[in-house]
């Protein structure tokens, strides 16, 4: 899994775990089914951001501008 795709599965798994927490009694995850959606996404969050740091390149910039949907500037 690259940077970026870390980056997009801790999103993806933020609204999971967000969804569920506004779900009504019959909702998709218990407490601690989401708590654990959350530490899951911290830990993609964390590889990304390694990623970011250590892997950092011109050829990285379009594909971390698209899973950021930012712009690049200049």
């Amino acid at each position: 899994m690259t940077g970026p795709e870390h980056y997009l599965e801790a999103e993806r798994l933020i609204a999971m775990a967000r969804e569920s927490h506004h779900a009504d009694l019959y909702g998709h995850y218990t407490d601690a089914q989401a708590a654990l959606i959350l530490a899951d996404a911290q830990v993609h969050a964390t590889l990304a951001h390694a990623a970011a740091t250590a892997l950092s390149s011109a050829a990285d910039a379009r594909a971390w501008t698209d899973a950021a949907d930012t712009r690049l500037s200049g």
